[in-house]
């Protein structure tokens, strides 16, 4: 057992579970969670485990803390200067303010470690990796250089200004025109999107997250960077940044993600075509839409009716006289694509007839 660490038993729902917890620590390390070599599911791997212990486990030590809050130079981003990626201990949450992301444990995990994919990841953290010495957690490298000169370092920065997949882990290799009848443009048909209306705006973009090598729709914003989705994957290379896409309109319409905006205009009675568009990409980048939105003399908002859409949605209205809520068609469902979805699903189901 390494120093620090004293094993415990826990039952649940019947079931032992085998725990190392950390000395003076308030959340427990699971070395082991099932005797009976059953994974752990994510809500435990968030609960479980400390963001802070899985940092130091990848070589990751905080720049300074200050109260609960530690702050790190991004481990999901190039190279920066000032620390801007903060762990709260008291909430076990993180959150990179230079990318405009956050998340729990998991989330963290799975971009560093997990080559994006779910079930590795659940593997790996289930079945010990996290502090075994002898079969470390595979990783890479820090994209931090501490002990370099600033030449160097400024050297390095220049080199990856211009390489829009630096973020995360991911490093985008190619881009090429959306593919008819390819495995992503089969995607976006499950998801109520055609190739037609999706080929316009998307990309095919090839890109490796660790050693491996994936493809995915690749959306671009406005400062290069892509918002990347396939049927297992979503993410965002570098550098995370809204889409502004100006029709010469002075109405626009603000959507929350991508597929949202592909979806309205597969709902082309909801839109004008000299309509202009502000795709957040991210919730948390709604503040850099706000010299954009002043422009206009109607805004639109089709953000998702979850609790963070419905809270920045209050915002905007009551910050912008001109803004309109134009969520009521989509009221009972999450967003503008599970509407369009579940709504081509049932135009499926009435074509095939009763009892097909």
């Amino acid at each position: 057992m390494m120093s620090g660490y004293f094993i415990h038993y826990e039952s649940v729902k019947g079931t032992t579970h085998q725990i190392i917890r950390k000395r003076h620590s308030s959340y427990p390390v699971i070395f082991t969670l099932l005797l009976k070599g059953k994974n752990m599911n994510i809500q435990q791997i968030n609960s479980g485990l400390a963001i802070t212990d899985f940092l130091a486990s990848q070589g990751f030590r905080p720049a300074y803390t200050r109260g609960a809050d530690w702050w790190y130079i991004s481990p999901i981003r190039p190279t920066e200067r000032t620390p801007s990626f903060k762990v709260s201990t008291r909430l076990n949450r993180w959150y990179d303010h230079g990318a405009g992301e956050g998340g729990k444990l998991f989330d963290l995990a799975l971009r560093l470690c997990g080559n994006g994919q779910v079930k590795e990841t659940i593997r790996l953290l289930s079945e010990g990796f996290f502090f075994s010495q002898a079969n470390p957690f595979p990783r890479k490298q820090p994209d931090h250089l501490p002990n370099l000169p600033a030449i160097r370092r400024d050297t390095v920065q220049k080199e990856n200004a211009h390489l829009p997949g630096t973020s995360s882990g991911i490093r985008v290799l190619e881009t090429q025109p959306l593919r008819r009848g390819s495995e992503l443009a089969a995607y976006l048909r499950g998801r109520g999107i055609r190739h037609g209306t999706a080929s316009a705006y998307c990309r095919e973009v090839r890109f490796a997250l660790g050693e491996r090598e994936h493809r995915a729709v690749g959306f671009a914003n406005r400062s290069g960077g892509y918002e990347l989705r396939n049927a297992w994957f979503k993410g965002s290379s570098s550098p995370k940044d809204i889409t502004f896409l100006d029709k010469g309109g002075k109405t626009v319409c603000v959507l929350e993600g991508f597929l949202d905006f592909l979806s309205l205009l597969e709902l082309k009675h909801q839109v004008q075509p000299s309509t202009n568009f502000i795709i957040l990409n991210s919730v948390a980048l709604a503040g850099r839409s706000l010299e954009l939105l002043d422009r206009h003399k109607e805004i639109y908002l089709f953000l998702d009716r979850d609790e963070a859409g419905r809270r920045l949605t209050e915002r905007l209205l009551q910050s912008h006289t001109k803004a309109i809520d134009a969520s009521s068609f989509y009221q009972s469902h999450q967003d503008v694509n599970d509407y369009l979805a579940a709504r081509k699903q049932r135009a499926k189901r009435q074509r095939r007839g009763p009892g097909l």
